[in-house]
């Protein structure tokens, strides 16, 4: 039997021999976010519009998907060549891979950014 009691959950197991136990929940692990400066993100939504065509009143926020907006992934490839040149960056295929949204492109501008200046 399994009964959850305030998030932990205690097993019972019977048979020849009565042993019971309880599971204790795991510590949560300490998860660090540093989010983008509102300018970065603001600068990455103008380049996404103007690669996108999109008009200047549409409605493009950090939390934005880039396949939402109609990119494909040539699309995205351009995006990303527009961000480069826009901040002197460079950013390698593999994390190029792994934006998805305005906020994954912003948090990734700053990141390497910081790492250039390091």
């Amino acid at each position: 039997a399994t009964s959850r009691i305030s998030g932990v959950k205690a097993f019972s197991l019977s048979g020849r021999s009565a042993l019971s136990f309880r599971l204790r929940p795991l510590p949560r692990r300490l998860q660090i976010s540093c989010a983008a400066k509102p300018e970065t993100v603001n600068k990455v939504c103008a380049i996404v519009r103007k690669q996108l065509a999109l008009p200047d009143d549409s409605a493009v926020t950090g939390e934005s998907k880039f396949s939402a907006l109609g990119a494909d992934s040539l699309d995205t490839v351009e995006i990303v060549m527009g961000l480069e040149e826009e901040f002197g960056i460079s950013v390698e295929e593999e994390s190029a891979q792994s934006i998805a949204t305005v906020q994954d492109a912003a948090d990734l501008i700053e990141k390497l950014i910081a790492k250039k200046g390091a």
